[in-house]
């Protein structure tokens, strides 16, 4: 069984289903839209980075260069913002340590940027961002709260 945007039933599942309805959504409602939205995401991923501010894996880019997420260098956030529905690009930046919510949404009271706010504040009060990250750090997933 699909999802429909239009079926309520479907509607606070999970903040990944809620999201891909909200796309679909916006999708159906503004193709004009949707369309430019998609062309220039694949002109932006045919020009090349010129900034260096900018973290150097995203989404395809990622998957493309690495065998499993434990490659990224700040992995235990990464995987936290893409467990509870945070794409991947959106996680990736907020991985590491920029506080870019506005990215998942400018609605403040918006849930996945709420649960994007409380996961960046828990690493931050561990520290996680205090140090760069060793390639072979011991970190214990087990004691990381989410």
């Amino acid at each position: 069984m699909t999802l429909d945007y239009k079926n309520p039933n479907d509607w606070g599942k999970s903040p990944l289903t809620d999201r891909a309805l909200r796309l679909e959504q916006f999708k159906a409602e503004n193709p004009e839209q949707w369309a430019a939205m998609i062309s220039a995401d694949i002109e932006a991923l045919s020009t090349p980075l010129e900034s260096e501010n900018y973290p150097p894996f995203t989404g395809t880019e990622f998957l493309a260069t690495h065998e499993t997420i434990d490659d990224h260098p700040y992995a235990a956030a990464f995987g936290q913002f893409l467990g509870n529905g945070i794409d991947a690009d959106i996680a990736n930046i907020l991985a590491f340590g920029e506080k870019r919510f506005d990215l998942i949404s400018e609605d403040f009271d918006d849930p996945v940027r709420q649960l994007a706010t409380r996961i960046y504040s828990r690493f931050s009060e561990m520290g996680y961002w205090d140090k760069l990250p060793q390639p072979d750090s011991n970190i214990d997933y087990d004691v990381i709260p989410y």
